[in-house]
């Protein structure tokens, strides 16, 4: 721990004009404690607590047995250290230190409403409480510790290459079987955007989406020896993507083709797809909205008029996360959730609308770094479906 990642904490809980941020783990339930400080490998298997007031020096509070393992972690970090061994000492240590605070940042969540900051448990919240503080969520102070870097940025434009490199081969490669009357699966198709990807040294945790036809409906379809299936003319596809450096902000993308003449109908789902990708891409960009639940929204309302509003079933965009595609960030998300996070510079989303009408499944994402001016599209944009055979 040192004092440069002590004195950031205390920064951003003075600018949030609280009296502290009380940090909470046992046994690792809490992902954040590691992206907010270097806690190294160390055996930590009890609670604890480390309080950054707004002034003053910050506390730790731990149990008496595991003292040498945070000393190799605190190492020149100027911050008083209170031990506990009891249940009741712990008690007392919380009150001595957070006597005279009055509101308090914790990883929680009023009723849930954003569970992915959401990881102090019940009864810790009232012992806390009980303490006379009121606990509100961290959910903002968390957000400023996931901004991306030159660094992020480069490693991400780099995996956007990789991934549209590994669909445009794919859509070429079902073209081409097409035309030549040979048999195309969604395995197929699969392996060899695992192929291109790891060519490009690019890491992911699932292979690709390939959905043909009613299976594109499905929006977390995963073909299989069970399920998988030759492409038709006639049929839908959905190409979903995501792959990244190592310890780098991953990209994911969406793409849609259709196999043969697009039917009057797959090109009116479209357009409403596409429309709704295009204004939240707009709000992004002119800072027109704060917080994620608004583009969602703006978004939602848009398919809703063209008359597909039941057939959009998942929020409009999740953040942009390092070794998974999925972040801890704020979403674009009015529907999973209401989430009230701000669109602070330097997070990356994506922007995936889709409708899926059972025999139709159209979706289209790109993604999106939020910048102080507006925002920046780092992947490319879908104009139109993409021909095949």
């Amino acid at each position: 721990m040192s004092e440069s990642s002590l004195s950031r904490l205390q920064q951003v809980v003075r600018e949030a004009a609280l009296d502290g941020w009380l940090i909470y783990d046992f046994r690792g339930l809490n992902p954040f404690p590691p992206q907010l400080l270097p806690l190294g490998e160390g055996i930590l298997s009890r609670r604890w607590f480390l309080f950054v007031p707004a002034k003053g020096a910050p506390a730790l509070i731990h149990h008496r047995i595991e003292g040498s393992a945070w000393e190799a972690v605190l190492r020149d970090a100027s911050l008083r250290r209170l031990e506990f061994a009891s249940h009741g000492q712990l008690d007392e240590r919380l009150r001595e230190t957070l006597n005279g605070a009055r509101r308090v940042a914790m990883e929680y969540s009023p009723g849930g409403e954003i569970p992915y900051v959401s990881y102090v448990d019940g009864g810790t919240l009232e012992r806390v409480r009980a303490l006379g503080v009121d606990v509100v969520s961290s959910a903002d102070l968390l957000q400023r510790f996931l901004t991306w870097d030159a660094d992020d940025r480069a490693a991400h434009d780099r995996a956007v290459r990789g991934l549209v490199d590994a669909k445009n081969a794919a859509f070429a490669f079902m073209d081409k079987r097409l035309r030549a009357g040979e048999p195309v699966t969604e395995l197929d198709v699969q392996r060899l955007i695992a192929e291109r990807l790891q060519a490009a040294d690019l890491a992911f945790d699932h292979p690709a989406i390939v959905a043909f036809g009613s299976h594109a409906s499905d929006g977390h379809y995963s073909p299989s020896p069970r399920t998988d299936r030759p492409l038709q003319r006639g049929q839908c596809v959905i190409l979903d993507l995501w792959a990244g450096v190592p310890d780098r902000p991953m990209a994911d993308i969406t793409w849609s083709g259709y196999a043969g003449e697009p039917t009057a109908e797959y090109v009116r789902v479209w357009e409403a797809v596409r429309d709704a990708r295009d204004l939240a891409i707009e709000l992004l960009s002119k800072r027109s909205v704060q917080q994620g639940w608004e583009v969602d929204r703006a978004a939602r309302d848009l398919i809703t008029a063209r008359g597909f509003g039941e057939a959009f079933r998942h929020r409009l965009g999740h953040s942009i996360g390092r070794n998974v595609a999925h972040g801890r960030s704020v979403n674009l998300d009015d529907w999973e959730t209401h989430d009230t996070r701000q669109l602070l510079p330097g997070l990356g989303v994506t922007v995936e609308p889709g409708v899926y009408l059972g025999h139709i499944g159209i979706r289209s994402e790109v993604n999106v770094l939020i910048t102080e001016s507006g925002a920046t599209v780092t992947s490319p944009v879908q104009r139109e479906p993409v021909p095949l055979g």
